[in-house]
């Protein structure tokens, strides 16, 4: 007699949790502070395709994503010349119409990767198509640009 109502008062909650279970990925979450209850959207996350410039054939991809820390950018690159330090930045504009100097720093893609997160940023700040990832030869090298992506969602 037990186990029936157990599995039946199991059954009820799991069908009164079902639709909070079943919740899209960009629905509101609560927000903590100052003592009261606010909505805050949920983080977002962001893929950008890296092309390759200048014939390097560095193409890849870059992944953006809100944390609480800032903006969270990861780089994966193919075909980065061996022993290479390639500095990334986010710059202002496209990649067809780039303004040179850096909006926010990156840290330089080793090995064909690069994971930084950018304070005080979020996706939606830059999602707008007004903003690229930019990655150079090298700092001695800064005005080869190697591959670029653009923002936007």
């Amino acid at each position: 007699m037990n186990f029936a109502r157990l599995a039946i008062t199991a059954a009820a909650a799991l069908a009164l949790a079902s639709p909070a279970l079943a919740a899209p990925p960009q629905a509101q979450l609560p927000m903590r502070g100052s003592g009261m209850m606010g909505i805050r959207p949920a983080p977002r996350a962001m893929i950008v395709s890296m092309g390759q410039q200048n014939h390097s054939g560095q193409n890849g991809t870059a992944w953006l994503r809100d944390t609480r820390g800032g903006l969270w950018v990861k780089i994966s690159l193919n075909n980065e010349r061996h022993g290479a330090s390639e500095p990334a930045h986010i710059h202002m504009g496209t990649c067809a119409h780039l303004n040179p100097a850096p909006w926010r720093p990156l840290n330089n893609v080793v090995n064909g990767n690069s994971t930084t997160v950018v304070p005080g940023v979020t996706t939606g700040q830059v999602g707008g198509g007004r903003y690229a990832i930019n990655v150079h030869q090298s700092l001695r090298n800064i005005r080869h640009y190697v591959s670029c992506g653009n923002i936007s969602r």
